[in-house]
């Protein structure tokens, strides 16, 4: 069984000497005052409407009743992403990104092994730790290439090969400035490349930024509301697709109605940037606080969720187990939900 190598700070002994400083190595999901209150508003609005969701399926009045928080998406992200929701008609709920990541990846190694191609997953070195987990899963080679040079990394993938990236950045928790130059050289140097952009931290940034996912070696993008809204444990996102995507196909079944109308609710009640810039002074202070106590001068990220700091030989132990990213650009990265979740608590 292939069984990815795990990050170092989720050692036992570092995992619970990270909480003593008030952060973690895995990225948590902060549950905000607004996140518990979009969960009661539904129990104490109209509950009889609620519980009529789950009522009567054989009339199938259930199979659209995720296509509102889907174009909500969409609505709601368009301050942020640019995409012609024409070229993308097929939208699917999923559980969080998780399942849209993992389908994704099935299928694409299905159409290769059938093709007589051979299948291989590349990344950017420090990313996203479940896109190596799936992979693995699946049996599938595993790339990683050194995002300061990604023009090299560009002439190194080869044809056919499926490339992952999250935008804003996993890797250090900001927004990548170089995304679109390196969307662009890769389509035009490697056509059929699949690139698939997880978008999973849009909604979690302050500042103005815009990804654009309009370049043709774009097939499908997924999306996860358990970051910007505190919906780990909902497990709602989605996935947006040029082509039909049978592994999806019957998701428009298989959802969690109340999920989605949380999410739904989430949405309409604050907007892309709303909850990160009400939070960054939270953000800012639980990184002072995790820092001071790490012995590393960590700043707030673009994310809200994470303190960065670049990467010293001369940091503590401790510190440099949560080192991510190529030499070049490697940085400290720490969670401070713990943190952030003190303060939020005794500010209510």
């Amino acid at each position: 069984m292939n069984v990815p190598d795990l990050p170092a700070y989720t050692d036992a002994v570092r995992k619970a000497a990270l909480l003593r400083a008030g952060g973690s190595g895995t990225i948590y999901s902060l549950v905000m005052p607004e996140s518990e209150a979009a969960l009661e508003g539904l129990f104490d609005g109209d509950r009889e409407g609620l519980l009529d969701l789950y009522r009567e399926a054989w009339t199938q009045k259930q199979d659209q009743m995720h296509e509102a928080y889907l174009e909500g998406w969409r609505d709601w992200s368009k301050p942020l992403v640019t995409h012609d929701p024409a070229a993308f008609p097929f939208a699917y709920p999923t559980a969080g990104a998780s399942e849209g990541i993992f389908k994704l990846m099935s299928e694409y190694a299905a159409n290769c092994r059938a093709a007589g191609r051979v299948p291989s997953v590349h990344l950017f070195d420090g990313e996203y730790e479940g896109f190596p987990a799936f992979a693995a899963s699946l049996s599938l080679p595993i790339v990683r290439h050194d995002r300061s040079r990604w023009q090299e990394a560009v002439d190194a993938v080869p044809p056919h090969a499926q490339f992952w990236l999250s935008q804003p950045s996993a890797i250090d928790g900001a927004v990548w400035p170089q995304f679109e130059a390196f969307v662009a050289a890769l389509a035009d140097a490697r056509p059929e490349v699949e690139l698939i952009p997880d978008l999973t931290y849009v909604g979690s940034v302050a500042r103005d930024f815009r990804v654009s996912l309009d370049a043709p070696n774009i097939p499908a993008f997924v999306f996860s509301h358990s970051k910007p809204f505190g919906g780990y444990y909902h497990r709602v996102g989605g996935v947006f697709a040029r082509d039909e995507r049978p592994s999806l196909f019957g998701n428009r079944w298989f959802k969690n109605l109340l999920s989605l109308a949380w999410g739904t609710a989430m949405m309409r009640a604050h907007d892309c940037q709303a909850l990160p810039r009400r939070y960054r002074s939270i953000q800012e202070e639980a990184a002072r606080r995790c820092g001071e106590a790490l012995g590393v001068r960590l700043e707030a990220a673009d994310v809200m969720l994470l303190g960065t700091a670049p990467a010293s030989a001369d940091q503590p132990a401790l510190a440099q187990s949560l080192w991510r990213g190529s030499p070049a650009e490697r940085v400290v990265r720490l969670c401070l939900t713990p943190t952030m979740a003190g303060l939020v608590d005794a500010a209510r």
